[in-house]
């Protein structure tokens, strides 16, 4: 089975540009025929008399009609090889008849005037050619069951002889798939493996007849060899454990022990002292915190705490303090 895919269906610009194509080809083949058309009909006047102007008109018109014919089977998938041919005989003809004259004048041959007759009818049937050979390969995409894959060069140029008996198989046994092939090439030397395996050496001899028209057909499988799993021993059956019962969540203790709040009583002594420090760093702009005080308390040799410290701050800030000379007085 072969999936590849047809031929792309043709854009807009595609078609427009082979139709251009074909009316450029239709115009070369009708200027050689113009200048063809004199020479040939004044070289066939001694022959045919006044039918002379039908040789040149039947010769061209049959290389144009045959051409034709050519590419029409080719698009139908019907082409007949020996047609093509037809259109070069009648060109080499036509090319005879326009050199013949001056070919073998009295002077010696007119290398100009042959090369100069020559060279239109010959680009005629290149450009035919050419053309036959576009069609035919379009046909054989759009049918691609009906085409067989060539082989690459570089194949043939690196192992002849192998690939020519590729070949010879592909087409004995109608596989037109060069992929196809390829896995069915692969399979017999697979299979012709597995019979010198079984017989030995002389496995042609000793094989039974049914193996060995298989194998000359090509239709003898290999021995399908499947690696071998190595399966786990089965793991030991365990009780199911039941659940263990849920436990309460018992209270912690707090590790933290809360320290009793300081009341405010228990630092009056420190006042006289607290205010005369809020005065000082409110003299100097200095915002008063309770490390501040503190460590300003225990520059005077007075013992405080940190919490005593937050405590005395405050009071100092919710109670209004004495005047400066009463704070004095107090502090002396």
């Amino acid at each position: 089975m072969n999936d590849q895919p047809g031929p792309r269906p043709l854009s807009e610009g595609e078609q427009t540009l082979i139709s251009v194509t074909a009316a450029a080809v239709g115009v070369l083949g009708l200027i050689g025929f113009v200048i063809s058309f004199a020479t040939v009909m004044d070289a066939a006047k001694p022959t045919f008399g006044p039918l002379a102007f039908l040789l040149p008109l039947g010769v061209d018109l049959g290389i144009g009609v045959f051409s034709a014919l050519d590419i029409v089977l080719a698009r139908l998938d019907m082409r007949v090889r020996w047609l093509r041919f037809i259109p070069w005989t009648l060109t080499a003809v036509t090319v005879y008849l326009n050199v013949a004259a001056y070919a073998t004048g009295p002077g010696g041959p007119n290398w100009f005037a042959v090369v100069a007759h020559a060279i239109l009818p010959g680009l005629w049937v290149v450009a035919v050619e050419i053309g036959t050979h576009a069609v035919r390969k379009r046909a054989n995409l759009a049918n691609p069951s009906r085409r067989l894959d060539s082989i690459r060069v570089s194949r043939w140029l690196l192992s002849p002889v192998p690939t020519f008996a590729l070949w010879r198989r592909m087409v004995l046994w109608e596989v037109r798939s060069y992929p196809e092939a390829l896995n069915r090439e692969r399979e017999r030397i697979l299979a012709k493996t597995d019979l010198q395996d079984r017989y030995g050496r002389l496995w042609q001899f000793k094989a039974s007849r049914r193996e060995r028209a298989l194998y000359k057909l090509g239709e003898l499988a290999p021995a399908r060899t499947e690696p071998v799993r190595l399966v786990p021993p089965p793991a030991p059956q365990r009780p199911a454990l039941t659940a263990a019962p849920a436990r309460k969540p018992s209270p912690r203790k707090s590790r933290k022990t809360t320290r009793p709040a300081i009341a405010p009583s228990e630092v009056d002594d420190l006042m006289p002292l607290g205010w005369q420090v809020a005065a000082d760093h409110d003299a100097r702009g200095v915002t008063l915190t309770r490390d501040r005080l503190r460590d300003a308390i225990r520059q005077t040799g007075q013992s405080i705490s940190t919490d005593r410290a937050g405590a005395l701050l405050a009071r100092l800030r919710t109670e209004t303090g004495p005047t400066a000379e009463n704070t004095e007085q107090e502090a002396a």
